[in-house]
């Protein structure tokens, strides 16, 4: 003997709603023969006799009244578990969360949401411009993406995309039109940069100054490379961000020089061992590694 399912309680409420397996069958798109088979494997299936034919139509037998009334709060629960199915599917249920800084934003992040959303149209998407690690150890954002973090073990890193650091400084600047500038061209200017022990960014400058010989001292310190570079307006000032940004935005009055000795980056993707992804999430990783 077949289960009774939802789909049969749909079909027991249309007749007694419309009176006839005819009515019911058109409202429901199936033949009036499958409408009626199913009333009989239903009824087989609780043990009860459901409908009565009166006058060539079906009435509710008066014992199965409070069946009815369950079979309402069936189909009832059955579309909040329908509805809830396609929130999940949609991505509404619960935001994605990803932690970057704004130059990953602009570029790998803006292009890998660009695809999600064409997949996932209603999704609810939040970006938080923190510390990546941080936030997800604390569990605020499902995924990060970040230049050459330091991470706790329960964090899994993947690599994704090779970058490097460049020097911007105003197009009057006498550096601006060689093209390539080194360290130690840049030991009088005023610096505007990353702090070395709150950016990984920071942490590979100052590395590359140490294996110099050269102290570094920023004259102003940022979170940012968007920040350092709106910040550069006085004549002689220098500062030393990640190239990505410069592809995802254009500074006006601004030169781009190459640096010597090369301080690559890396980006790196970063999502939590101990915690699922959800299946939001787990897209974005895979449009992300996709490039």
């Amino acid at each position: 003997m077949r289960p009774f399912t939802p789909a049969h309680a749909a079909v027991l409420r249309a007749v007694h709603r419309f009176g006839t397996t005819v009515e019911a069958a058109r409202q429901l798109n199936l033949t009036q023969s499958a409408i009626s088979k199913i009333i009989a494997r239903s009824e087989a299936s609780l043990g009860v006799e459901v409908f009565e034919r009166r006058e060539g139509r079906l009435s509710l037998r008066l014992e199965a009244s409070a069946l009815m009334v369950a079979l309402d709060a069936v189909d009832q629960e059955w579309r909040a578990l329908r509805n809830a199915a396609a929130r999940l599917r949609a991505g509404q249920e619960m935001p994605l969360r990803i932690a970057s800084t704004p130059s990953i934003g602009h570029g790998i992040i803006a292009r890998a949401l660009r695809r999600l959303t064409d997949e996932y149209p209603q999704a609810r998407v939040e970006l938080i411009m923190g510390d990546a690690p941080t936030e997800l150890s604390r569990g605020t954002a499902d995924i990060g993406l970040m230049f050459s973090p330091r991470v706790t073990d329960d964090i899994a890193l993947t690599p994704l995309a090779g970058g490097s650091i460049i020097a911007l400084v105003r197009e009057d600047d006498p550096l601006a039109g060689q093209g390539t500038v080194n360290l130690h061209q840049l030991k009088t200017r005023r610096m505007i940069c990353f702090d070395r022990e709150k950016s990984p960014l920071g942490w590979l400058i100052a590395q590359a100054y140490e294996r110099e010989g050269l102290d570094y001292a920023p004259f102003i310190t940022v979170p940012y490379s968007i920040s350092a570079a709106h910040l550069l307006a006085e004549p002689g000032d220098v500062t030393l961000i990640d190239s990505l940004l410069t592809q995802a935005q254009r500074f006006d009055g601004l030169a781009q020089l190459s640096l010597q000795p090369e301080i690559p980056t890396t980006i790196c993707l970063m999502t939590v061992r101990s915690r699922p992804l959800s299946q939001l999430a787990a897209r974005f990783v895979e449009i992300v590694r996709q490039g």
